[in-house]
C-alpha cells in the first residue's frame, strides 16, 4: 500500500461519530490502568537497539486492550490497530531512551523514570486514548505505532515509512507540554572529524603538533564561524554546532597522533544538510591550509532535514480544538530546537502531520525525567478527542 495524501474526498459520515466512546464502568482504561501501563512501560529499560522487550510488552497489552491488528515489522517496530475504513490517524511514539537507568517511583504527584518525559508518557497516553474508543465498523482506524531508535538514527520511523501504511493524518509523540503543539523542529548532520599528526616525545612538545590541541582549535574555528552566521531572530533560526564527543589515545612517544571530533549541528529551515555540510567543509579546509602537518578527514555519520508543518491543517485544527475543550487554553504552537521523527515522516509523506505530548521538554535526557500524572492523565483526553474530531472531520478544515 502506498501512502495516502489524499485530498478531502466526500465525507462518510452520516451523522454518527466514526468511533463511539466507552464511558463510565465499561472504560477499557481507567486512570489507575492508565498510570499502571505508564509505571511498566517506565520499569522495562530500553536505551536505542535494546527495544525488544517493551514492544514484546506492547505486543501483549494492544492484544489485552482489543487491538484488532497487531504486528511487527522488520525494524522491531510494534504496531496496533483499530477500527476499519477511512481515515485513518496515525500516532506515533517512540519506545527508545537516552541510555541512564532513573529508579521507578511517584513522589509528589509525579512519575519519575527513564522516558517519562521523552517519550514513554506520550506512547502510553497515545495507546491509553485509542484503547478508550470502540470501533464503528468503516467508519474509520487508527493505528498506533511505538517504533525504535529515534535517540539514534531514526531507524524506526524509516522503516515505518517503508512499509508503505495507508494513513490521512499523523500524530507524533514527543514532550510539548499540555497546551503546545510543535509544528516545526530543526534539521541536523552529525559529523566526524579526525585530525592525525606525527607523534613524538613529550620533551620535544615545542617542536610537535598536538593531534587533540589542532582538532580543539579546528572545533573552535567551527563554533566561531557559526557564531558569525547566528540569526538576530534566535536560536532557532540559526547553525547550532555541539561537541558531543572527543576521541584520541595513547602513544608511546606521549604525544598523541589522533583526534576524533563528534560534532552535532542543528540547522534552521534555510539550511539544508548538504548546505551546511558545505559551510563546515569549507572551514574545515582553510584550517587545513593553514596547519599543513595536520591530516584531517570528515565523515557524515547522520542526516536529518529541517521541518516545518503547515499549521492550518486538520490535524492541527483538532488537536487544538482538543486541547481548548480539555484544558481551556490558551494553545502555543512550538518550534523545537531539535529534531524528531516528524521532520522525517513529514517531509517524505507529505501528510499532515503534528507533534503533541505531556511533559516539560528541558527534562529530557536528565537524571531528574518525570512527569506530572495530572497531565499525563489530561494528555490521553487530548489524543482521544483529537482523534474523534480527525475520524469524524466535524468542524477541523
Amino acid at each position: 500500500m502506498k501512502y495516502s495524501a489524499k485530498k478531502k474526498r466526500e465525507s462518510h459520515n452520516d451523522g454518527s461519530v466514526f468511533f463511539k466512546q466507552v464511558n463510565g464502568e465499561d472504560e477499557k482504561m481507567n486512570r489507575e490502568d492508565s498510570i499502571k501501563l505508564l509505571q511498566e512501560m517506565l520499569g522495562i529499560y530500553s536505551p536505542s537497539r535494546k527495544e525488544e522487550k517493551l514492544a514484546a510488552f506492547l505486543r501483549g497489552k494492544f492484544e489485552i486492550l482489543g487491538f484488532g491488528n497487531v504486528w511487527n515489522d522488520k525494524a522491531g517496530n510494534i504496531y496496533g490497530e483499530i477500527g476499519s475504513g477511512y481515515p485513518t490517524v496515525l500516532l506515533c511514539g517512540h519506545m527508545d531512551t537516552v541510555p541512564g537507568w532513573i529508579p521507578v517511583r511517584i513522589e509528589n504527584g509525579k512519575l519519575y523514570g527513564r522516558g517519562a518525559v521523552d517519550a514513554k508518557s506520550s506512547l502510553a497516553a497515545m495507546i491509553c486514548a485509542a484503547s478508550s474508543l470502540t470501533p464503528v465498523k468503516g467508519k474509520g482506524r487508527v493505528i498506533v505505532a511505538g517504533v525504535v531508535e529515534e535517540e539514534r538514527k531514526a531507524k524506526g520511523i524509516r522503516q515505518l515509512i517503508r512499509e508503505g501504511l495507508s494513513v490521512e493524518y499523523a500524530v507524533f509523540g514527543e514532550p510539548s507540554g499540555l497546551r503546545n503543539i510543535t509544528f516545526a523542529y530543526k534539521g541536523k548532520i552529525g559529523l566526524t572529524v579526525t585530525c592525525k599528526t606525527v607523534s613524538g616525545h613529550v620533551g620535544a612538545q615545542h617542536l610537535l603538533d598536538n593531534a587533540i590541541e589542532k582538532s580543539f582549535e579546528l572545533w573552535r574555528n567551527i563554533k566561531d564561524h557559526c557564531r558569525e552566521r547566528q540569526s538576530p531572530h534566535g536560536i532557532f533560526y540559526s547553525l547550532t554546532p555541539s561537541l558531543v564527543n572527543i576521541k584520541s589515545r595513547r602513544t608511546s612517544g606521549g604525544i598523541p597522533d589522533v583526534s576524533i571530533l563528534e560534532i552535532d549541528i542543528r540547522l534552521p529551515p534555510t539550511v539544508k544538510p548538504n548546505m551546511a555540510a558545505d559551510i563546515i567543509k569549507n572551514v574545515i579546509g582553510k584550517f587545513q591550509a593553514a596547519n599543513p602537518s595536520v591530516t584531517i578527514s570528515t565523515k557524515i555519520t547522520d542526516s536529518v532535514q529541517p521541518f516545518v508543518a503547515r499549521r492550518q491543517t486538520p490535524v492541527m485544527n483538532a488537536l487544538k480544538k482538543a486541547i481548548l475543550e480539555v484544558t481551556g487554553g490558551p494553545v502555543k504552537f512550538l518550534r523545537k530546537t531539535g529534531t524528531g521523527d516528524m521532520n522525517i515522516f513529514g517531509a517524505q509523506t507529505r501528510i499532515p502531520v503534528a507533534t503533541y505530548g505531556p511533559g516539560d521538554a528541558s527534562l529530557s535526557h536528565t537524571p531528574y525525567e518525570r512527569i506530572d500524572l495530572t497531565e499525563y492523565l489530561a494528555s490521553i483526553q487530548v489524543y482521544k478527542k483529537a482523534t474523534e474530531f480527525l475520524l469524524s472531520s466535524v468542524d477541523i478544515d
